[in-house]
């Protein structure tokens, strides 16, 4: 089994797209873990946003993340000009890094979350295309353990990065200088795409989807693709809530510091590795939505949990369920989603962005609807039902239409 994986790897790596896309998402992981988990007690502890107010700029942000990512997606498969979207959303997001540590204000924070991080965010959507589309021409790889790879390289950055600045933050560093961090590791990110991208590429001539804007956009609202979308930003949505909740509950519930944050935040992401490397296995004997849902099970006890301990001595233990669950449904809905529109690599890329930020959507309104009339820890019990609704939903939905495709095929024989 092992060895498997291990060829796999070997072979993903010697792709060179697919090599690209997996540096691009490793190192922009590095600067999403230094934000995530520090985000909202930059907002609300030290800025002195309310709870309301910073999920208004947490929603608008993600309202403007989901236009621009299908217009991205889209405007890819016209013209197959990944590389200079992936350099616009670079320089982008090395603005809103600088400015921000510059002038660490209450408007700038509301610009900066709500606008240019999203402008700056499209780089997901184009590294999972840049994933899809090596996938597609190298018929060596393997799609899911591929996609898995990519996914990985972000959590795997998230495993290291929280740590660091647990470290650094004991020794008396600033929270803010995270955005200092965020534009210093965009500068090489740039760096990387300029020099192992040549200018000249395959994918710009081959890779063009030749329908048009709108075609495109009607082809992403069916009404199937939409309630599968939906239902996954849910289960996505229930991981990003605990990222704006841990920070406040280790702080205000558990007693713990800012420190703790980064190690517990880490240690779930490092456990997250292993789980996302060995998807490939695991589809062996389930299908991805079966495995959604086992994912998301665990998920839910990690989040009940999390919602009913105080004592940060006790909190680590749930590392374990709470990597093992985000492992599973943080990386076997990519290639889910993306074969909701599997000939459209770019399209199909945005709805990973779209679903990720509907995710972000539905924790920000779960957080603000739930903080006015609950505390911290009943937000989380309302996220685990929330998740666990969905997995369910998600399994019942595609084994009816796996169901009626078996009956329609029956009839037809």
């Amino acid at each position: 089994m092992l060895s498997s994986v291990f060829q796999t790897i070997s072979i993903s790596w010697n792709d060179r797209l697919l090599r690209i896309a997996f540096l691009a998402i490793l190192f922009m992981g590095t600067v999403i873990a230094s934000l995530g988990p520090f985000q909202s007690v930059i907002g609300i502890e030290q800025l002195g946003f309310s709870n309301t107010a910073y999920a208004a700029i947490v929603f608008a942000g993600s309202v403007f993340s989901i236009l621009i990512s299908v217009c991205v997606g889209i405007y890819c498969d016209q013209t197959g000009r990944y590389r200079e979207v992936l350099l616009v959303s670079i320089t982008l997001g090395i603005f809103a890094g600088a400015v921000m540590w510059f002038v660490p204000t209450k408007l700038v924070f509301a610009v900066v979350h709500a606008v240019l991080i999203p402008l700056g965010g499209t780089i997901f959507t184009q590294a999972f295309a840049m994933a899809s589309l090596a996938a597609k021409r190298n018929k060596a790889l393997n799609r899911d353990m591929s996609m898995s790879i990519v996914r990985a390289g972000f959590a795997g950055s998230f495993a290291i990065t929280p740590p660091i600045w647990a470290i650094l933050m004991s020794k008396g560093v600033e929270l803010l200088s995270v955005y200092a961090y965020v534009a210093v590791i965009q500068i090489a990110i740039l760096i990387l795409v300029l020099t192992s991208w040549p200018k000249k590429h395959p994918e710009q001539d081959s890779e063009k989807s030749g329908i048009s804007f709108l075609a495109s956009v009607r082809e992403l609202a069916n009404i199937s693709i939409f309630i599968r979308l939906l239902l996954v930003a849910a289960m996505i949505g229930a991981n990003m809530l605990y990222n704006i909740i841990l920070g406040l509950l280790v702080i205000n519930t558990m007693n713990g510091s800012e420190s703790d944050v980064g190690w517990f935040a880490g240690g779930v992401a490092l456990l997250e590795v292993p789980i996302m490397l060995l998807g490939a296995v695991f589809l062996r004997h389930f299908t991805r939505t079966q495995l959604m849902f086992i994912g998301m099970i665990i998920y839910t006890a990690f989040l009940i949990g999390l919602g009913t301990i105080t004592n940060m001595a006790l909190a680590w233990f749930l590392i374990i369920p709470a990597g093992i669950g985000a492992g599973i449904i943080l990386s076997i809905p990519l290639a889910y989603i993306q074969d909701l529109k599997a000939d459209r690599p770019g399209a199909g890329s945005s709805l990973i962005s779209i679903a990720q930020v509907m995710g972000m959507v539905i924790a920000s309104g779960v957080f603000a609807a739930g903080s006015a009339v609950t505390d911290y820890q009943g937000v989380a019990y309302i996220g685990a039902v929330m998740g666990f609704s969905a997995a369910l939903w998600l399994l019942l939905i595609d084994q009816k239409a796996v169901q009626n495709r078996r009956e329609s095929d029956e009839k037809t024989a």
